[in-house]
C-alpha cells in the first residue's frame, strides 16, 4: 500500500468521525490528496470520490444556510 494510500484510509476515517459542521473543513485535504493520487497514476477509491462529492455538495450548502431570505 502506497503512502498515498495510507494518508487516504486515514483521511477518510477522520472524515467520518468528524462531526456533521466539521467535515466541510476537510474537502481541501481530500481534494488535494486524490488529485495527487491520480496524478502518480494511483486508483483512487470509488468510496474516496463519492465521499468528496458529498463535502462539496456540503460545502455549497453551507454557503446558503446564511443566506436572508
Amino acid at each position: 500500500m502506497s503512502q498515498n494510500a495510507k494518508a487516504l484510509d486515514a483521511l477518510i476515517k477522520e472524515i467520518e468521525e468528524a462531526d456533521a459542521e466539521d467535515r466541510v473543513a476537510f474537502e481541501t485535504r481530500l481534494s488535494r490528496l486524490i488529485k495527487d493520487m491520480e496524478d502518480r497514476g494511483e486508483p483512487v477509491p470509488a468510496v474516496a470520490k463519492c465521499l468528496h462529492d458529498e463535502l462539496v455538495n456540503e460545502k455549497i450548502e453551507s454557503q446558503f444556510d446564511n443566506m436572508p431570505v
